[in-house]
């Protein structure tokens, strides 16, 4: 009985001194890792605000490949949101949502881990260094006076930290790999957008004459709705079908947007057609100035495109949103629609 009651006691005394200890432990546990990249931070920024791209470097997305992921929320920026699900104990269930995103110096990701009350902060710093990115990416933590959670804390750098590295090491190389353009004047963003009815008319038009070709083809598509009583109810727009590089002649739908009822008849004789326009996903990007500069966007949205880890899914149409008649070229407004998945 001696024995035993001593044994209580001990066993008293060393859980009362862990509690103790655990007490005056941090609540909160902090995790960094830094590293270079060369790449403009616009570009490693894109990369990083959203999650397209996250499988492709992180150090976790090969421990079970049968993980099921789920993209919910906008595609970039604040709300954009990742949901992973596992039956590895190793991997867990959880998510990480982007609560903050400052165009190219932070971002922010709240990290939920299934079963677990912490609060989770993720965290992406950027800033020019040289001709690259200075990029640190910290995790922080807090347990709520979690005892467990506190002395997990202690051991927290020395379990993840490893990973980090790893993980910057293969973003640094994926970043350095893609397009090099300069997208920091790039006025984009994220759209669904629903069908709608169109009448349109197709072309074909040269460097020199697409201008008039348009012109000529919205004045038929005007006076064939002016029949009817009926008008369109949005910019006209152009749906790129082809383009050849070498003789830089461009095949196109030019078309004008209808409100529901769809009741006005295509005019096949007139070379007037109807359809539908595009549903889903989108980049939009923001042109300002004449069509003679708007390649130069083109190549901004492509490697925009490329870098955020989305992948063409249609089309490309131009919506031109000044009226050329009473804007001046330098000020002209034209939207570009770029389909992804």
């Amino acid at each position: 009985m001696k024995l035993l009651k001593g044994l209580l006691i001990a066993v008293t005394v060393l859980v009362a001194g862990v509690l103790g200890v655990g007490l005056l432990l941090p609540d909160t546990a902090h995790v960094e890792r830094a590293i270079v990249i060369q790449a403009r931070p616009a570009t490693v920024y894109t990369a990083l605000n959203g999650f397209r791209q996250f499988n492709k470097w992180s150090p976790w997305a090969s421990l079970d490949p049968g993980t099921h992921y789920a993209f919910e929320g906008p595609a970039t920026g604040v709300g954009a949101k990742f949901r992973w699900r596992s039956d590895d104990p190793g991997v867990g269930s959880g998510s990480q949502e982007i609560l903050e995103a400052v165009p190219y110096e932070r971002i922010a990701v709240k990290l939920v881990f299934e079963g677990s009350d912490s609060d989770n902060l993720a965290t992406y710093t950027l800033a020019a260094e040289g001709e690259g990115t200075r990029l640190v990416w910290s995790y922080d933590t807090v347990f709520h006076g979690n005892i467990l959670g506190r002395y997990f804390g202690l051991m927290l750098d020395g379990m993840i930290g490893p990973d980090y590295e790893r993980g910057l090491a293969r973003l640094k190389t994926l970043v350095e790999g893609l397009p090099q353009t300069d997208i920091a004047t790039l006025d984009v963003e994220t759209l669904m957008v629903e069908p709608r009815p169109m009448l349109y008319v197709a072309a074909v038009a040269g460097p020199d004459d697409a201008e008039a070709v348009l012109d000529g083809a919205y004045a038929r598509l005007r006076a064939y709705l002016a029949a009817y009583g009926r008008q369109a109810v949005a910019a006209p727009i152009a749906i790129t079908r082809g383009y050849d590089v070498e003789t830089k002649h461009w095949r196109f739908d030019a078309a004008v947007i209808l409100d529901p009822p769809d009741d006005i008849p295509p005019a096949p004789e007139q070379g007037i057609q109807a359809g539908t326009t595009y549903a889903g996903l989108v980049l939009r990007a923001v042109h300002t100035g004449p069509a003679a500069t708007i390649e130069s966007t083109y190549d901004q949205l492509a490697a925009w495109r490329t870098v955020a880890g989305f992948e063409d899914n249609g089309d490309v149409w131009e919506q031109y949103v000044s009226d050329p008649a009473t804007t001046p070229a330098a000020q002209r407004i034209t939207h570009i629609y770029w389909p992804v998945r």
